[in-house]
């Protein structure tokens, strides 16, 4: 039998898996490149504001605490200090713009294997905890874990094949 915490753990990878697949193939000159009148920044701080809103959403809303990103090191392994401004805006695009995109990329691994293990340990009363979001309202773990963490990856992820798309680059991996 499925447990609920392995479909979340497999949807969780695939959208993990998907997101890197599609980074794979970014040329460095693409990273920083933004499209005049967009409305969208770059591919760096789009990827960027992906993997640190998981980050930020697993361990500080989920579990109380801080974000691997601010405990871990990866600030000076990344070479990148992003600023504490809402995320995806010019500030964030320019700050991208210093990505170490192979440092970055071992640091998203890491956010996601911290998310594997979380929700690996969930038991259905703990999916069935309501918290307060503060963006959408009261909400179940579960929701969090599926619609906010995984359908977000799946979203930016999009954003970043469409940029890709628009400097004549394959988009998606498939």
């Amino acid at each position: 039998m499925t447990t609920a915490t392995a479909v979340l753990r497999q949807q969780l990878a695939g959208y993990h898996a998907i997101l890197e697949q599609t980074m794979d193939d970014v040329p460095a000159d693409a990273l920083d490149r933004t499209l005049p009148s967009a409305t969208i920044g770059n591919i760096a701080s789009v990827y960027a504001h992906t993997v640190f809103s998981e980050d930020q959403i697993l361990h500080g809303m989920l579990q109380g605490k801080a974000p691997l990103y601010r405990t871990g090191g990866w600030a000076a392994r990344a070479g990148l200090e992003m600023p504490a401004t809402d995320m995806l805006t010019e500030e964030w695009s320019r700050a991208a713009k210093k990505l170490n995109l192979a440092a970055f990329r071992e640091y998203a691994k890491a956010v996601y294997a911290a998310s594997d293990a979380y929700v690996a340990g969930l038991s259905d009363a703990d999916l069935d905890r309501k918290l307060d979001t503060g963006f959408i309202g009261e909400q179940t773990v579960a929701f969090v874990v599926s619609n906010v963490l995984g359908w977000h990856a799946a979203e930016h992820n999009g954003e970043i094949a469409a940029l890709k798309g628009a400097f004549g680059l394959k988009g998606l991996p498939f």
